[in-house]
């Protein structure tokens, strides 16, 4: 009996300090998003192609880009106009990623027109 008590109270101790560490964790994460945030700079979508390759749609300030990102470089492969990214938006909205595809696939072949003529 006498070796039961420790025992119990090693458990309660280990309980606490389990449920203290979650809590931490918790608060932590809270504050790392708060400073991940950003006012001007947003991130509409984006795709992962590979392990270290995906695009992005972003937009900063009043401007919408397409980028792509890997390991070594990050490009902007093309300018989009908020209107783009709405109609972008509305398609993926109503039939889904295959819309967002062929969306997207419109504005860059619309873009490289503008761009060679």
């Amino acid at each position: 009996m006498e070796a039961i008590i420790p025992l119990i109270l090693a458990l309660i101790a280990v309980g606490a300090v389990l449920y203290l560490s979650y809590l931490f964790s918790r608060y932590l994460a809270v504050g790392a998003s708060k400073i991940n945030k950003s006012k001007y700079v947003k991130i509409i979508d984006r795709v992962v192609l590979g392990q270290d390759r995906l695009i992005m749609i972003t937009m900063i300030g009043e401007k919408c880009f397409l980028i792509g990102s890997t390991a070594q470089s990050i490009q902007i492969l093309a300018e989009l106009d908020y209107e783009d990214i709405a109609e972008i938006q509305n398609s993926e909205n109503t039939a889904g990623n295959a819309a967002f595809k062929t969306t997207l696939m419109g504005l860059l072949s619309k873009k490289q027109g503008d761009i060679n003529g």
